[in-house]
């Protein structure tokens, strides 16, 4: 497992990045508290985006669903963003650490390189 840390001051553009390369992509977001209990928000869901939740705070919201299923989970006050990559420097899952010990993952069911992708599922958000 290879994590690649994100700088505070890169958060917005490479939220931005990770949202526009991998809108669609079925995701699942878990959280661990810092006393070990771990809750899934979201299971198997396309990923609309991340962003921050605000440019006043380190808050991050997290979208993802469908037209039947919709999720957006918040992550309140962020103390760091990191990369876990796959062995072939593919993304496999976004975390969050919160200020409160608490960690939040964004994971893919199937992990790749974008440009690997031979297109999307047709979108059924609409």
């Amino acid at each position: 497992m290879t994590i690649r840390n994100i700088p505070l001051d890169s958060w917005r553009t490479e939220l931005d990045s990770f949202s526009r390369q991998h809108e669609g992509w079925i995701v699942s977001i878990k959280t661990r508290t810092p006393d070990g209990r771990v809750a899934f928000e979201a299971h198997d869901l396309p990923l609309q985006g991340v962003s921050p939740a605000s440019p006043q705070s380190n808050d991050i919201a997290i979208a993802v669903g469908n037209r039947r299923n919709h999720v957006t989970h918040e992550v309140r006050d962020a103390a760091a963003l990191k990369m876990d990559l796959t062995a072939d420097r593919a993304e496999r899952a976004l975390i969050i650490d919160g200020k409160d010990g608490t960690t939040t993952t964004v994971e893919f069911r199937s992990p790749m390189r974008p440009e690997e992708v031979d297109g999307l599922p047709l979108d059924d958000r609409k």
